[in-house]
């Protein structure tokens, strides 16, 4: 029988911790063993994560070895109201005031590559001696963001050369929606940009999830860049047994910088709204984590506050069992940045779903081009106004006869069992 090769996973997210930035891992772990792999995890034990579930621990693979050490934060100081991470980008509940834009420059200018970078350094101490006692490791895997957790695998790959080391970008670096946002100064934006090109560089294999953000990665690097995009353990279940709600929903789960903020779908509601009374008095949109208050306003400027309905961050077990019963899902690509190769670990979670999903953002991006592929819903622009009210209209339609039913295709493209399997095909390569 084959040895099995063993590894390491440097990452900061990892249950209890919730949000988007802990599922790619930890459903790809779940197939290691199948592939012949040992998985060994790095992550801290005490983390100011944005988010906190408990009932992701029951997810954890018990052929994983688990290693955490504690993990000192300065903006887990600051409190929720001066804290500017809400976990995806820069959400904000009200206009920031002068302390929390200092606090954004802070973490921008000082904190670089980002707040995590105080583990750094006792991390490579502590990893390095972990990796003496256990000689069996030969491969690092690093993802990021937060970026620091490069930077631990660039100094143990810089002590230990024999050791494979993979950089795995769940997000760009300085090609990421919010960058401008953190206000880097000159100095602080060639500090950025020379630490992502050491890493693009010294990494043995660097991994993006979509191809333009592999475009974005080999411009920077001048090297081949990998694309294993996110993926989800496809439950099997009749949609149709479903009890779906009552009311016309339209639901959007994760946070909504205004950065997302899908004003093609409010123009196209305010005519709906105006044109048909029925669907008015039916009508729910639903938004399912932190709103950026700039996204409110445009709401209620066009007339549909009335419609809103806010729901804080649920358990993840709770937002996979609400999506399946929403009647419309809502998938919106950031508008800055590296738009064209956005493509959240929310899009396979709503394949999973088998809910019809109306999805915006750039065109000829990323995103486009998996919900063709998937026949999943609808994919508009962000101006296509006429495009968005016909599918909503269409998709009314079918609600109102108990016919909206729409389940994706090709989905063994995304399984999360073979997109492991690719990966650690590619760390025997």
């Amino acid at each position: 029988m084959e040895k099995k090769r063993s590894a390491l996973l440097i990452t900061y997210y990892w249950p209890p911790a919730g949000g988007a930035g802990v599922h790619r891992w930890l459903r790809f772990s779940k197939f290691f063993k199948e592939n012949n792999w040992n998985l060994h995890i790095y992550c801290p034990e005490n983390a100011a994560w944005p988010t906190i579930d408990t009932a992701l621990d029951k997810e954890i693979s018990k052929e994983l070895t688990i290693v955490r050490k504690s993990i000192f934060e300065p903006h887990k100081y600051l409190g929720k109201k001066n804290n500017p991470n809400q976990g995806s980008g820069i959400t904000q509940q009200k206009k920031g005031s002068l302390f929390q834009r200092f606090i954004i420059w802070v973490r921008g200018n000082l904190f670089i590559p980002d707040a995590r970078v105080f583990w750094i350094k006792p991390s490579v101490g502590f990893l390095s001696n972990y990796l003496k006692r256990h000689p069996n490791i030969d491969t690092i895997i690093s993802t990021g963001p937060p970026h620091s957790m490069h930077l631990i695998a660039q100094k143990l790959k810089k002590k230990n050369p024999h050791i494979q080391w993979v950089a795995d970008f769940r997000d760009p670096w300085t090609e990421i929606d919010f960058y401008k946002d953190l206000l880097p100064g000159k100095w602080a934006d060639n500090r950025h940009k020379k630490l992502e090109k050491m890493v693009l560089k010294d990494a043995d294999k660097v991994v993006t999830i979509s191809q333009s953000g592999a475009k974005d990665l080999e411009r920077i690097s001048k090297r081949k860049i990998e694309i294993i995009t996110n993926g989800f353990i496809f439950p099997e279940f009749d949609a149709k047994k479903i009890k779906l709600d009552q009311q016309f929903t339209i639901a959007h789960y994760g946070s909504m910088p205004f950065a997302r903020n899908p004003q093609v779908l409010w123009d196209a509601l305010k005519e709906i709204i105006n044109e048909n009374s029925t669907i008015a008095s039916e009508l729910k949109i639903r938004l399912i984590g932190p709103v950026d208050f700039n996204v409110l306003e445009k709401v209620d400027k066009a007339g549909l506050t009335n419609y809103l309905e806010e729901i804080s961050a649920v358990p993840h077990e709770e937002s996979i069992r609400m999506q399946s019963q929403t009647q419309l899902l809502l998938l919106i690509a950031n508008r800055s940045g590296n738009v064209k190769g956005i493509l959240t670990g929310k899009f396979f979670e709503y394949l999973g779903a088998k809910r019809p999903i109306l999805a915006i953002g750039e065109i000829n991006s990323d995103l486009e081009v998996a919900m063709q592929s998937t026949n999943a819903g609808l994919f508009a622009g962000y101006e296509d106004t006429e495009k968005v009210k016909s599918y909503i209209l269409s998709c009314y339609s079918k609600f109102k006869s108990q016919d909206l039913f729409h389940e994706a295709q090709n989905l063994e493209t995304y399984s999360s069992g073979a997109l492991a399997k690719r990966f650690t095909s590619l760390l025997e390569e």
